[in-house]
């Protein structure tokens, strides 16, 4: 009888820790809150301080507008199947927050420009790193100017970290991204109109050479047997219908305006800097 009350009271204190360590999981999530760099641009009339408020000012533009060059594209890829030739393939392609498409050309550019531009951003930050413990020492000179700039000094560290985290993070992904990209566009199917789908027109196929990559999927592949599959187990009548609704998805989607500037023809080889990450 002894031994049963120990367990459970065992139990119920295993429990509590438990809703406890639940409870202040939650309320430190409910409590953390979205870094924000509101300075205006008062300048302290002191070198060092308005050296390091301007650097950190610039990181903050700079990370905000990586946000949204290069953090608000989505990859996307779906199956299909071609029950008359028992082909199956696999379909990628990119689209900005809108849903709009990216042409081939504009997400090679996006690739090398957010590895790029996201190498220099995080160098920038490490440098602005270094600047901190001054910019801490000098601010006693600002007299009772130091309640006003102090926030915005002991605030610089917060912005680099989470700045640097925020880039790292986006750039890691677009360059995971650019790999599942080479990988598609390698043996991928040169003209959509030969694969045969009924729905492919003139439009949908234009619009898939320009903005997609359709590769086999070769019955040596990992994924083969599951996704063929799940198609075996439809109706003919039903592959068509999923294939009419690609093609109909293609050819009401939107594309991106091209920008020039804006696309590469190939994309560079970034297998050196995805060993780095």
């Amino acid at each position: 009888m002894k031994k049963i009350l120990l367990i459970a009271l065992a139990l119920l204190t295993l429990g509590s820790q438990g809703a406890m360590a639940q409870k202040k999981e939650k309320k430190e999530k409910k409590t953390k809150k979205e870094l924000k760099w509101d300075w205006d641009g008062t300048l302290s009339k002191n070198e060092e301080i308005d050296k390091y408020l301007l650097t950190i000012d610039t990181l903050w533009n700079k990370v905000q507008a990586y946000k949204q060059d290069f953090g608000t594209y989505q990859m996307r890829d779906t199956t299909f199947y071609n029950d008359k030739t028992q082909k199956l393939y696999r379909m990628a392609w990119m689209t900005d927050e809108a849903g709009n498409l990216m042409s081939r050309a504009r997400i090679n550019w996006q690739f090398a420009q957010a590895y790029a531009e996201g190498t220099l951003i995080v160098l920038d930050m490490t440098n602005a790193g270094l600047m901190s413990a001054n910019a801490a020492l000098t601010l006693p000179k600002l007299g009772l100017g130091a309640l006003t700039f102090g926030k915005y000094v002991k605030g610089g560290p917060a912005v680099i970290s989470e700045g640097t985290k925020t880039i790292k993070a986006i750039r890691g992904l677009c360059i995971n991204n650019s790999r599942t990209w080479k990988e598609m566009k390698d043996g991928a199917v040169e003209d959509a109109a030969s694969i045969g789908i009924e729905g492919f027109n003139t439009t949908v196929v234009e619009k898939l050479n320009k903005c997609f990559y359709i590769k086999e999927i070769q019955q040596d592949a990992p994924e083969y047997t599951e996704i063929i599959t799940h198609y075996r187990n439809m109706t003919p009548e039903e592959i068509a219908n999923e294939g009419l609704a690609i093609a109909q998805y293609v050819e009401n989607s939107t594309e991106m305006p091209e920008d020039k500037s804006k696309t590469l023809n190939e994309l560079p080889d970034l297998d050196k800097e995805m060993e780095s990450l």
